[in-house]
């Protein structure tokens, strides 16, 4: 009787270890990151006949990076090819611990407003080749930029973007084609779980 009792005893605490030991393996096992995702769509109209070139790229094309120092938090956005693209920059300090919220472009009119944009056009080489830039300090830029959530656990960024550049001037003729049309060139997105970088 006492050694049957003795080897229930056993018994239960090999069962318990081993079943201590099955919930410590699980809990160990990290959650798998959620894949990077980003939309974004590009639309140019042309003030003179309304003219509209507009593209969406697939998503496997898109790219997103998300980078910030003591003085910045920039977010990047575009196709991988790198042809064109969009770029968001903030002040690190004017922003909350949560880093959400919706945030006023900078533009040509009021550089007091939160977030400097850039927008570039690589042009091919058909074309003479070079980089269009257009930034907001010498540009009438309208719109908004989200930052929807940030996991700070696992340093994962998402939000949404509009931007409007109106009376720009047409990225996608020659350099030397003057004088080029104007246009409003309006880009539009969103970016989910793209990972925060931290630059010294």
């Amino acid at each position: 009787m006492k050694y049957n009792a003795t080897l229930s005893l056993l018994l239960g605490l090999a069962l318990a270890f081993t079943a201590g030991c099955d919930k410590d393996d699980r809990e160990e096992t990290p959650e798998p990151m959620p894949e990077p995702a980003v939309t974004y769509s590009r639309s140019i109209v042309y003030q003179d006949n309304g003219q509209h070139r507009d593209t969406t790229f697939q998503a496997p094309q898109l790219k997103g990076s998300v980078a910030q120092t003591a003085q910045s938090l920039s977010v990047g956005v575009g196709p991988t090819t790198g042809t064109e693209g969009m770029g968001f920059a903030l002040d690190r300090a004017k922003l909350p611990a949560t880093l959400t919220g919706t945030y006023t472009l900078k533009t040509l009119r009021d550089r007091t407003l939160d977030a400097d944009v850039t927008y570039y056009y690589d042009l091919p080489e058909s074309r003479g080749g070079g980089t269009i830039l257009y930034p907001s300090s010498m540009q009438h830029v309208s719109g908004s930029f989200t930052i929807s959530s940030y996991d700070a656990k696992r340093q994962l960024l998402s939000g949404t973007y509009t931007a409007t550049l109106t009376e720009s001037n047409d990225p996608t003729v020659a350099y030397s084609t003057f004088p080029k049309r104007k246009c409003d060139i309006t880009i539009t997105g969103t970016f989910a779980n793209v990972p925060l970088k931290q630059v010294d």
